[in-house]
């Protein structure tokens, strides 16, 4: 029931029904009752659910020893908001650099490994996870060279890499974790090998939690988008969001902030839904018009609303990674023909056999269908 990152394996059972009965729906349900005397309520802005609920203190598991929520009611409360000084964005220090967004294509394949491929891929960029760029076990910065990220992912030396911060919840935990000045080893490392953009960490906000759990995920969002530029790396900022107020915080945040200039969603899990997916592009292209600059967008997923978000952001940039595991899974991309999804049917392979062909043509029949449709819309 999450909004952002993945839930932990192994993953409950979803229920769209559910799920939408927590949805916040500013114009078909009112206030929660107790949402009116609860002093977050102007950073909150309220919730309005269809489940009959109180507040969202109704969320409260009751047992704190075996609870990591941010909530009133655990005795953390107060270390957990003083980690990251409260939950005001307005108090996120300015980055000392202010590195502009690259040019990036419409198109971006997320690599997961550099397995079954006898040659180097060379796209024009290619996205890593940022989790893949320190050691597990000790926190440290994995790769010294770009030359040594391009050898354990296969691909070409000299592509410009992006860091993709989306994640599940365990290593977007661990990343937090690290502390701040090992945060910025990583950062500062990822940089010399070759990194020329990330997209941060999306510290999940779960349907079914107190908000205060949602505020301290912003807030922790908007701390870790600092420390990328103020190391000199050119980050998107997850606008992770539940409700419109949500995303007025961050238009907000960004309006005040004229370095920020690029910006990042996932369309997965809680947001995948249809229904879910189209509100939360509406409230994406609100913040683009409440911005009032032009920003860039890269997205994972959706792209269903592709469309509308390339008519309000300067440039989307799509984080694939259909690319990349349909191959793996001997699948080949069969374009469409009238500007559709392409259909995947199976391509077996030899044993042994490398993917390398079956993997550019995949990427070129996906860049084909999400970079042109970019185009057409902007």
């Amino acid at each position: 029931m999450l909004t952002g990152a993945a839930p932990l394996a192994p993953a409950r059972p979803r229920s769209l029904r559910k799920e939408r009965r927590l949805w916040h729906d500013d114009a078909r349900n009112p206030p929660c009752l107790g949402c009116f005397d609860c002093p977050e309520r102007v950073l909150c802005g309220a919730l309005r659910l269809q489940l009959r609920t109180f507040d969202c203190l109704d969320f409260c598991c009751g047992d704190p020893s075996g609870c990591d929520r941010v909530c009133r009611n655990h005795p953390d409360f107060v270390e957990r908001v003083r980690e990251i000084g409260g939950f005001d964005l307005a108090a996120v220090p300015r980055a000392r650099m202010a590195p502009a967004a690259p040019e990036l294509p419409p198109v971006v394949p997320v690599i997961f490994h550099g397995s079954a491929r006898a040659a180097r891929l060379a796209p024009p960029a290619a996205a890593v996870s940022l989790y893949q760029m320190l050691n597990r076990r000790t926190g440290e910065p994995r790769y010294a060279s770009h030359e040594a990220v391009c050898t354990a992912f296969g691909i070409a030396p000299g592509t410009p890499l992006v860091l993709t911060g989306a994640g599940r919840d365990s290593p977007l935990e661990r990343w937090w974790g690290l502390g701040e000045a090992r945060r910025r080893e990583v950062i500062r490392a990822a940089r010399m090998a070759g990194a020329v953009a990330a997209t941060t960490p999306n510290f999940s906000l779960f349907l079914d939690r107190p908000r205060w759990d949602d505020l301290h995920a912003m807030k922790r969002i908007a701390i870790v988008h600092w420390e990328f530029l103020d190391e000199g790396l050119p980050a998107a900022l997850h606008v992770n969001g539940r409700t419109e107020t949500d995303f007025r915080r961050w238009a907000a945040f960004l309006a005040e902030r004229s370095e920020i200039t690029f910006v990042a969603y996932e369309f997965a899990t809680g947001t995948g839904w249809a229904g879910r997916r189209e509100q939360h592009a509406a409230w994406l292209v609100d913040l683009a018009r409440q911005v009032r600059r032009p920003l860039a967008i890269a997205v994972r997923g959706g792209a269903d609303v592709l469309p509308a978000l390339a008519g309000a952001f300067a440039r989307t940039i799509v984080l694939d990674t259909n690319v990349f595991m349909k191959t793996v899974m001997r699948r080949r991309a069969v374009p469409a023909g009238d500007g559709t999804r392409p259909a995947w049917l199976p391509a077996p392979t030899e044993p042994g056999a490398p993917l390398d062909g079956l993997l550019a043509e995949n990427l070129a029949a996906v860049e084909g269908w999400l970079g042109g449709g970019a185009r057409r819309a902007a």
